[in-house]
């Protein structure tokens, strides 16, 4: 996720550890480690606040906090002396492969969080952002391209879609055999994808599947498996397949799963309960 405020390419655990490394590799005889240089300040940040233009009004859903989003986007640096403020170009996305990211909840930059509420599905924004809600002094690896430290950000972005997306389960068939309770041990066959707003039956990713010949077995209410297996299957009976939407807070949260489960991502089932115990 291009997008994110803890994306990999930026962290500071990683970038501290990479310096420990070089200081260790170039310790003298007696191990001692020379002094490193003092690292150049960052430039400082221009005088331009945060603000944005709407270019096209949306005809869509107002979206709302907590919403899933797919936004188009190209993102400048900030530069007053070039043509509509866009100075280097360091990152992308277009509407046939928009970003995903929930509104409101940290995922992205403060800066996006501000400057997309209020949007309308279908509309178009120019969103400035000074360095203390983008990047900050420290900047960032966006993709291939650096953004240096105190660097002000020019997005125009494009809200392709947006819906609240809850939790949710849907039975695709009703079983008739035993019932899954809680504490009960059941085998179960799945398919799973990473939701995707703009994908068919929003089927993004997939990311696991077992089969009924190969079943997985858990004991129901135990914490075995995510909070969202453990409330969407109970109730289902054997033979009965069912489609159900969870989001990050009820999957693997913040943190995702790598590489396949991006931070905050919602999950997208389809279970049959195959053996009850």
């Amino acid at each position: 996720m291009a997008l994110t405020a803890d994306s990999p390419r930026w962290s500071p655990l990683a970038a501290a550890a990479l310096a420990a490394l070089v200081l260790t590799s170039s310790c003298g005889g007696d191990g001692t480690a020379p002094t490193a240089p003092e690292p150049p300040a960052p430039p400082e940040p221009l005088d331009v606040p945060f603000g944005f233009t709407d270019v096209e009004e949306g005809e869509g859903a107002l979206v709302e906090n907590g919403w899933l989003l797919a936004a188009a986007y190209t993102g400048w640096l900030y530069d007053p002396a070039a043509p509509d403020n866009r100075g280097l170009e360091f990152g992308s996305a277009t509407e046939e492969a928009p970003d995903s990211f929930r509104l409101g909840v940290g995922q992205v930059i403060p800066g996006i969080d501000r400057g997309v509420a209020g949007m309308r599905v279908g509309g178009l924004r120019r969103i400035v952002i000074p360095p203390d809600l983008g990047f900050g002094p420290q900047g960032t690896n966006f993709g291939t391209t650096a953004v240096p430290g105190n660097a002000t950000l020019l997005f125009e972005l494009a809200l392709v879609a947006g819906a609240e997306v809850p939790f949710e389960t849907t039975d695709l068939r009703e079983g008739d055999g035993a019932e899954a309770t809680s504490g009960a041990s059941l085998s179960m066959a799945y398919h799973g994808w990473v939701y995707d707003l703009m994908a068919e039956g929003n089927k993004g990713n997939t990311f696991d599947s077992t089969t009924a010949e190969d079943p997985f077995s858990f004991t129901l209410g135990a914490g075995q498996v995510i909070a969202g297996w453990d409330v969407g299957i109970l109730g289902m009976r054997v033979g009965g397949r069912r489609r159900i939407v969870i989001p990050h807070e009820l999957a693997y949260g913040t943190a995702g799963r790598s590489p396949q489960i991006p931070p905050y991502a919602t999950l997208l089932f389809e279970v049959e309960l195959l053996a009850v115990e």
